[in-house]
């Protein structure tokens, strides 16, 4: 790996490592090449751009290339030791590397974390944020609103927010007159005030939007009408309902089956970092009761230590945490592409907490993605693997205040609806990716702040099927929805949250208007790559399990990559392209049609429902 200069004379290899060994072991300064333009000059050159400061360095092809895996922010040793260990055609030499990222560096085309933490962390001056209003969504279990609300009781919080909402979204005609029954019994003797809203008050909110557009019927009941979705679980729907509820606010979002408690991380918090999903850790106990003697709840309420920060641009908003102030280590990792859209006013438009108890996962195979300390923790467990897995007594979150670009949904999640936000997809699972990416897409510059302490989360049903005995290869479903906008759709920076929302629903247009065979191979071949995807990572996972001295992991880890690669192998069937059982794929195929076609219309209809909300105050208790 050279530059297009011819190298100067160097020492044998083994001085030349022993050299650089002395002047790149001490150096923790952390740089990223990101944001430069590869221009092609020749079958044998490329030039390096900055556009911005139009610095610019004429490389060999196989350097531009080269560079293009060095965006995390690393030192230059890292940087060589990861192209060394990831490109075969570099012969293993970390030496004869490192000199040629030093060029890259000299002539202004990396970027330092140091300059970019400056530059962040200066803050332009605090705006007033807006008033909180706190919702909990529930569906058909009143014993666990009955829960959550004895836990509210005496919150040294509860005076912060203007409003508390129930939304009732339960079946069960029963179910509904509990919930409402526990409203009024809470309002009786409660230190807060509980609005309920059931199916009465949702079709006074339907019939507000109808009147005030009353050529969006249709997007409105596909969005907020159960009645639309039949018996399919609506897990969105709600979601969308608190949006609208709080426009103008900040809204925070409980799930029924958690503790309005804070409890602390079991892990030493570590400082302000940017990182993404795959940098949460867990830490396991083989029962409730054992997990439960190690609790250690802080003073503070989760609906304060949630909206501290949720809404604030970025510089106020590390101003506030009490993690000490943004240092280049926080850096260490992030993408860059992430760190450059950046700005002091870039905005915290959602805001996340870790989870205590149930992990709230599909199933229990999140826990291959974890690092080796944490796979470490779950293997001293003395229940054992598949056990401690089955308990769902864990912890599992961010080590720190950690700002990430996508948002997971949390059991307690902040969002700014003072921001014109998406809705939420109403029924399926999924909703979250979906939602997390069209977040990013009206607002690119946004951010997601996540927190280490977390909320108890303890579901009232059993979750037997949730466990490592499920089947390991992923299926489709709304990730392949939101990789075929991502694909196909034309997103640039730039655009209002207007025009964003309209670009995916043309997007979503015309995968619905594909032939059958389209979309079907659309579908087929996403969920191959995610597939391959994941056998790749269990074949990585292969090679670091000896570590772990573990014949049980070994033998998952196993499993997982012959499923995963079975899978990989066969033509997958709607069901599995869906992630939801089928057994007519024509009929499948027109409700995927039309699904889409509602989406895309419900999509472009938002912006005008997301205003027309704001006028809604025909409804109390």
């Amino acid at each position: 790996m050279t530059t297009n200069d011819q190298p100067p004379g160097r020492p044998a290899p083994s001085q030349a490592e022993a050299s650089l060994e002395q002047v790149t072991a001490g150096d923790n300064t952390l740089w990223s090449f990101t944001g430069i333009e590869l221009i092609e000059i020749s079958d044998t050159l490329t030039l390096l751009l900055d556009p911005v400061s139009e610095k610019r360095l004429l490389v060999q092809k196989e350097v531009g290339i080269t560079l293009t895996h060095c965006e995390p922010y690393r030192t230059l040793r890292e940087h060589a030791e990861y192209l060394v260990t990831t490109l075969p055609q570099l012969g293993g030499q970390v030496a004869p590397v490192i000199p040629v990222l030093e060029q890259i560096r000299d002539a202004g085309l990396m970027r330092e974390a140091a300059r970019v933490v400056t530059s962040l962390a200066t803050s332009t001056g605090k705006t007033a944020l807006p008033p909180v209003q706190v919702f909990i969504i529930t569906c058909d279990r009143p014993a666990a609103v009955e829960r959550l609300l004895h836990s509210m009781e005496g919150n040294t919080a509860l005076e912060l927010p203007e409003a508390f909402t129930l939304i009732d979204d339960s079946r069960d005609i029963t179910n509904r007159e509990k919930n409402r029954a526990l409203v009024e019994a809470h309002n009786a003797k409660g230190s807060f005030q509980l609005n309920y809203f059931g199916m009465e008050a949702r079709e006074l909110l339907i019939a507000h939007l109808i009147q005030t557009e009353p050529d969006l019927e249709g997007s409105i009941r596909f969005l907020l009408d159960r009645d639309a979705w039949g018996g399919l679980p609506t897990y969105g729907l709600s979601r969308t309902l608190a949006l609208l509820l709080g426009v103008g606010r900040r809204v925070l979002v409980f799930d029924d089956d958690v503790l309005c408690q804070a409890v602390r991380s079991p892990l030493p918090v570590e400082p302000i970092q940017f990182g993404g999903i795959t940098g949460r850790k867990a830490v396991f106990w083989g029962s409730s009761e054992d997990q439960l003697a190690a609790k250690q709840t802080l003073n503070d309420s989760p609906i304060a230590l949630m909206t501290r920060q949720l809404g604030a641009a970025l510089a106020d908003g590390l101003g506030s945490l009490s993690h000490g102030g943004l240092k280049p280590e926080a850096l260490k990792g992030a993408n860059g592409t992430f760190v450059r859209s950046l700005t002091t006013q870039s905005r915290i438009l959602q805001t996340q907490c870790s989870t205590w108890g149930d992990p709230g996962t599909g199933s229990g195979h999140w826990i291959s993605e974890l690092d080796m300390a944490s796979i470490d923790r779950l293997l001293e467990v003395p229940e054992g693997l598949v056990a401690t897995v089955d308990a769902r007594a864990s912890w599992l979150g961010y080590g720190g205040p950690t700002l990430t670009k996508h948002g997971v949904m949390s059991q307690l999640t902040g969002y700014d609806a003072s921001h014109l936000l998406p809705p939420f997809m109403p029924a399926f699972r999924g909703e979250d990716g979906l939602f997390a990416f069209m977040l990013l897409t009206l607002h690119p510059d946004s951010l997601v702040l996540n927190h280490a302490w977390a909320v108890p989360h303890h579901p009232l049903e059993a979750r037997e099927s949730r466990s490592l005995r499920a089947p390991i290869p992923p299926q489709g479903g709304m990730s392949l929805l939101t990789r075929w906008i991502g694909d196909n759709v034309k997103l640039g920076g730039g655009l209002t949250p207007e025009t964003g929302l309209t670009r995916m629903a043309q997007g979503i247009q015309e995968l619905a208007s594909l032939p059958d065979g389209e979309i079907q191979g659309f579908a087929s071949a996403e969920l191959a790559r995610w597939q391959a995807s994941q056998v790749a990572h269990f074949r990585r996972q292969l090679k670091r399990a000896p570590e772990l001295q573990s014949r049980n992991w070994q033998q998952y880890i196993e499993r997982g990559h012959e499923e995963a690669f079975a899978a990989l192998q066969k033509t997958p069937s709607w069901s599995e392209l869906l992630a939801y059982p089928t057994e007519d794929a024509a009929h499948t195929l027109t409700l995927v049609r039309r699904g889409g076609q509602q989406l895309a219309n419900a999509l472009e209809a938002w912006p005008s429902l997301w205003r027309a909300a704001q006028t809604f105050k025909e409804w109390s208790n």
